[in-house]
């Protein structure tokens, strides 16, 4: 595994961990938060709501893979991935906010 562009003093990569983690777990409850939602009211922007969080929590899942357990991809795809990834949520935010 590669170094991080960053390094971690003593003490921060518990925090790292731990946010990561709920990160990942809010995004995912969230999730099922807006499915349940989706189901009861049919409410169509609640479909963007879904597809936010499920990016989000993909996003979260990658990194933590990627920086704890092993280099699953070399750090600039990663990056890319990443980019792309938070425009399309950004994208997905607009488009719940102005469709009808």
């Amino acid at each position: 595994m590669n170094v991080p562009p960053f390094s971690f003093g003593p003490g921060f990569s518990e925090i790292f961990i731990g946010t990561q983690i709920t990160i990942i777990v809010i995004s995912v409850i969230l999730m099922t938060l807006s499915i349940s939602i989706y189901r009861n009211k049919n409410l169509k922007r609640i479909a963007f709501a879904i597809a936010i969080f499920a990016l989000f929590a993909f996003q979260h899942i990658i990194n933590f893979v990627d920086a704890k357990v092993g280099d699953i991809m070399p750090d600039d795809m990663r990056y890319a991935v990443f980019s792309s990834i938070t425009l399309v949520i950004i994208g997905l935010f607009f488009l719940a906010i102005v469709k009808k």
